[in-house]
């Protein structure tokens, strides 16, 4: 048993000289590293770089927050006036629809008068009037009515009913 506990002595002091040993290896101050003045200026630069890089980056954050900003601006106008667009479509068109219906009534009444009848109104009316009303009413009315128009005024509605 003896022989047992001084083996066991002096295996724990071999481990114990070779962690000595190994110890200086771990404590050892390895030497600084000596850089060239092209790897320091090297350095600078890029950490001058770096630096650029960071600040440049944050001004396009902001840009691009400025941007998402003004794109939903943009967007919900673009939503408002095509609401606007729509009601004004709809505003329109009924107000087109009362007009071609009063056009039409007057169509109806002025080719139930007598061509005689209807050649002094079309002679008092401006010449674009004249021809938008003969045009929407029956060519034979029409034939009826241009000859009782003043010469003038019936050369010149002949020239624009002739116009497409």
């Amino acid at each position: 048993m003896k022989k047992r506990n001084s083996r066991y002595v002096v295996q724990v002091i071999i481990i114990m000289l070779i962690m000595l040993m190994t110890i200086p290896a771990f404590t050892e101050e390895k030497p600084p590293l000596k850089l060239t003045p092209q790897e320091i200026s090297g350095a600078l630069g890029l950490k001058e770089r770096e630096n650029v890089l960071a600040v440049k980056e944050k001004a396009l954050a902001e840009k691009e927050k400025e941007l998402t900003a003004l794109n939903k601006e943009v967007d919900e106008k673009f939503t408002k006036l095509n609401a606007l667009q729509e009601e004004l479509k709809g505003q329109l068109g009924g107000a087109v629809k009362g007009k071609d219906q009063q056009f039409k009534n007057l169509i109806k009444i002025y080719s139930a008068m007598s061509p005689s009848k209807v050649a002094p109104l079309l002679d008092k009316m401006d010449d674009v009037e004249a021809v938008e009303i003969l045009r929407a009413m029956k060519t034979e009315a029409v034939a009826k009515i241009i000859p009782k128009l003043g010469q003038d005024k019936a050369v010149r509605v002949s020239r624009l009913l002739g116009l497409p």
